[in-house]
């Protein structure tokens, strides 16, 4: 009988998997039914090196990170136009409140690998909103104006799409 009280995050398949750039395996409702309804779930996020999470922020949850191994630097953008960018060693831990604007990479010559706990049982990709789909979803006269500069700046940008986004520096 399995135990539904024991889940393998480690083994589990990836949710994202991003060759040179990284991985995220996830701990929520869906492959793991007892967090159901408990407003937890768990994510390990393993960046490459020079490997980035996609500036974003949840909505509906917030999120503690914990670094195993590696050696990352964060931004994190609070209300009234305050930010902080940092260095992330391991055994430290950092807490994004709900809604923060947030990302961090890879800045080591190693793996980084982030434990991060959310306080929302659904997939991490239910409560994201990533820069990339932000922007996309933005009139191209908009960003321009907001943004001081011509419309054709923009013209590269993505359109929407459904997944969390790991990259790497270019």
């Amino acid at each position: 009988m399995k135990n539904p009280y024991l889940f393998d995050l480690a083994k589990s398949a990836p949710v994202v998997n991003k060759k040179k750039s990284g991985t995220v395996q996830a701990a929520y409702e869906k492959v793991f039914p007892i967090v159901a309804g408990q407003d937890a779930a768990m994510v390990l996020v393993v960046l490459d090196k020079g490997g980035i999470r996609e500036p974003h922020w949840h909505p509906n949850a917030w999120e503690f990170d914990y670094c195993i191994s590696g050696k990352a630097r964060m931004s994190v953008v609070a209300p009234n136009n305050e930010w902080q960018i940092f260095d992330v060693e391991p055994g430290q831990v950092v807490f994004i409140p709900q809604g923060y604007f947030h990302y961090f990479e890879n800045i080591g010559e190693d793996k980084l690998h982030f434990l991060v706990v959310f306080n929302d049982s659904g997939a991490e990709s239910d409560d994201d909103i990533g820069i990339s789909v932000s922007l996309g979803g933005i009139p191209r006269h908009v960003l321009a104006a907001t943004f001081g500069v011509h419309k054709s700046v923009f013209d590269k940008i993505p359109k929407l799409h459904q997944e969390v986004v790991i990259t790497s520096k270019r």
